[in-house]
């Protein structure tokens, strides 16, 4: 089988990703069954590829700037929107190729991956997450600390902030003890969540004295839960700390 028959079984045969062979001025001069099957033209010969593209990608002339690339650099790869015979978008990985033939003709040749799927459980991700993080954030009756296995800090809600009369936000990464509040440098409270993270076993809820910077003093319980973080599963500890109810103080 010599080259052109190979890519001849490869442009027939392909059934996941859509191929189109273009002129240098992005007409379309073949389109394989793939292609068909994805976006539903059936007799797309003839016409400027530009229409596969959204109305906004039109006036960004990304269509326009594809062809340039290629031209000049022999190849370009775009993730992006292109759309159906029926005007559906759809989220594609695409590489665009220049092709020089035996007899030195040029064409362009476009590879086309459907990645819609992808693309969609990637927007629900970010989204779940601006959703996680806006209930983590709303939650007022106890402060809440997320660390990882290194216990560095990776996240605490409001309510944390306002717990530990807190001037600035906690850096990411930072450790417990970067935390401006005498609480974080008692070694016990450490210890405890040092032994969480090596044995995951529960301890009874403990309390612990806390005081204000004012000098008024109280106790809050401290209570600590494994996460497995998506997608992942890496482990991540929540430590869920409040106000543990009147107590006599000494």
């Amino acid at each position: 089988m010599n080259t052109s028959e190979f890519f001849d079984f490869l442009f027939e045969n392909a059934k996941h990703n859509s191929i189109i062979i273009m002129d240098l001025e992005g007409r379309i001069l073949r389109a394989n069954k793939a292609f068909a099957n994805a976006f539903g033209y059936i007799n797309i010969e003839g016409e400027n590829f530009n229409l596969l593209f959204t109305a906004e990608d039109k006036k960004l002339n990304k269509p326009a700037k594809e062809l340039e690339k290629v031209k000049s650099k022999g190849s370009a790869n775009d993730d992006n929107y292109l759309v159906t015979k029926d005007r559906q978008p759809v989220w594609v990985s695409g590489e665009s190729v220049l092709v020089k033939t035996s007899n030195e003709e040029n064409y362009i040749v476009k590879v086309i991956q459907d990645i819609h799927a992808q693309k969609q459980l990637e927007r629900f991700l970010v989204e779940s997450s601006e959703f996680l993080e806006s209930i983590f954030d709303s939650i007022k009756d106890r402060a809440l600390l997320i660390l990882d296995t290194m216990m560095r800090i990776l996240k605490v809600n409001t309510a944390f902030i306002e717990m530990f009369e807190l001037n600035e936000p906690v850096k990411e990464e930072s450790r417990l003890t970067d935390i401006d509040h005498v609480f974080w440098n008692n070694e016990e409270i450490r210890k405890e969540i040092r032994n969480f993270i090596v044995t995951n076993k529960q301890p009874a809820e403990k309390r612990f004295l806390l005081e204000t910077k004012a000098g008024d003093k109280k106790y809050v319980s401290l209570q600590q839960k494994l996460l497995h973080m998506e997608p992942t599963l890496e482990r991540k500890i929540l430590i869920m700390i409040k106000e543990a109810g009147e107590e006599q103080l000494l």
